[in-house]
C-alpha cells in the first residue's frame, strides 16, 4: 500500500511497483489507509509518507499500533528531505526509512528484504504471477 497525499507521486510509485509485478493499492492519507486495511486479509508492507493532511504518518502508526488485527503490517517511511531525521518513532513496525526523491533500486531492495524473493505474499503489495 502506498500512502501519500501527493497524487502524482502515489500513482507513479504504484505504476512502477505494478510494472515490477506487485499488486498495489493507494491511499491519500492515514485515515483512508486504515479503512483499506480493514478489508485486507494479510497486509504486509505500507509505504508511508509522514506529512499528510487528515491523518499524518505518525498518527497512522499510532492508530495501527492500537489494532491487534494489523499486527502483521510492516511500514517503510517515505518522506522528504529532513523530515525522517526530525521524527523519532519507536514503532517496531518501521522496517525502513526511505527519502524522497525515492531511488527505485533502494525501494526494490527494501521490499525484497521484507517480502523475500519469490513467494508467500498474500498481502497488499505482492508479486503478480
Amino acid at each position: 500500500m502506498v500512502v501519500d497525499d501527493q497524487s502524482l507521486f502515489r500513482r507513479s510509485l504504484q505504476d512502477r511497483l505494478r510494472s515490477d509485478g506487485y499488486d498495489v493499492v493507494g491511499a491519500e492519507n492515514g485515515a483512508e489507509a486504515l479503512e483499506l486495511l480493514e478489508g485486507a486479509s494479510n497486509p504486509c508492507v505500507v509505504l508511508l509518507d509522514l506529512m499528510m493532511p487528515v491523518m499524518n504518518g505518525v498518527e497512522f502508526l499510532h492508530a495501527l499500533d492500537r489494532r491487534p488485527q494489523t499486527a502483521n503490517v510492516r511500514v517503510m517511511l517515505v518522506s522528504g528531505h529532513g523530515v525522517l531525521e526530525r521524527v523519532a518513532l519507536d514503532s517496531k513496525r518501521v522496517v525502513a526509512r526511505l527519502q524522497k526523491p525515492l531511488e527505485m533500486t533502494e525501494l526494490r531492495s527494501a521490499l525484497e528484504t521484507q517480502l523475500g524473493p519469490g513467494g508467500g505474499r498474500q498481502d497488499l503489495i505482492r508479486p503478480v504471477h
